[in-house]
């Protein structure tokens, strides 16, 4: 019984997958199942459907339903200089590979909504390349794109923020980044002048142009190995030979191919080198 019971959960939430994939095109039949059935049971609840059944029927008539499935599915848990360490080693040792080149590239690869962008921009205005870099921005969301490219951040943030700005090195004061007024706050647009902003699936799309640096940040941990091999494909055909590739505290390059062509710049810090 218990193992029919498992049958029929392996193919309800399939079927809501391949529901969303028609729709939408965004593709998250090769997540990990065990976090995209946490998510999909919360809207189980949350519509008061009753079951994964009861979800797929009403996601199949009511266009709304499917939007917030959507939306609920997309994990966006972000925040500006996460890992302060991180940034810090990427400005005493990415930055300065990144001045030899007359316009260096990066790739924040799965943005959510921009903060970590917003990261890398701060850090390389306060480094001389801010006007030089040119920074790429994707991720599986048009929702989420469109709050990164607006540049809005929760006011009531900007304090824990500051926080890990002055653990990754910031040189400034943070605040003069932003335009604040009471319960808003937005990154001064000229900071965003030169950003770029796309949907692009990491799975299924191909590499778009080559990059100084990468960042795929707490993305591939949430993908299966054979689309974390995929993934990894099409970062490594991204990454210019002594390129940088960041990967988030929970990641490693465990599932990648090509991992013998990556040298680690410090134990502590998921940042990887190119070498070939």
């Amino acid at each position: 019984m218990l193992e029919e019971s498992q049958d029929a959960t392996r193919a309800a939430l399939h079927a809501l997958l391949e529901e969303v994939y028609r729709h939408s095109g965004e593709d998250f039949r090769q997540y990990k199942r065990p976090a995209m059935l946490r998510r999909v049971l919360r809207r189980v609840e949350a519509e008061n459907a009753g079951s994964l059944q009861g979800l797929l029927e009403k996601v199949q008539r009511d266009p709304d339903c499917l939007a917030r499935l959507r939306r609920a599915l997309t994990l966006h848990v972000t925040s500006m200089f996460r890992d302060p360490s991180f940034f810090r080693t990427v400005r005493e040792q990415v930055v300065p590979y990144l001045r030899t080149y007359p316009h260096p590239r990066l790739w924040v690869a799965g943005c959510s909504t921009g903060q970590e962008l917003y990261s890398y921009r701060i850090l390389l205005e306060e480094e001389g390349l801010g006007e030089r870099c040119t920074l790429y921005a994707t991720d599986l969301s048009e929702g989420v794109l469109a709050t990164a490219q607006a540049g809005t951040v929760d006011a009531s943030l900007l304090k824990d923020y500051e926080v890990n700005y002055r653990a990754a090195g910031g040189k400034r004061q943070f605040l003069d980044y932003f335009e604040v007024a009471e319960g808003y706050s937005r990154l001064r647009p000229h900071l965003l002048g030169n950003a770029v902003f796309a949907v692009h699936n990491l799975v299924s799309d191909m590499s778009f142009n080559e990059f100084h640096l990468v960042s795929c940040r707490n993305v591939l941990m949430y993908l299966d190995g054979a689309a974390q091999r995929r993934a990894f494909g099409v970062i490594h055909e991204s990454l210019a030979r002594l390129g940088f590739l960041g990967l988030g505290n929970s990641e490693s390059m465990m599932h990648s191919s090509q991992q013998r062509d990556y040298q680690r710049l410090e134990p502590s810090e998921t940042l990887f080198r190119r070498l070939r």
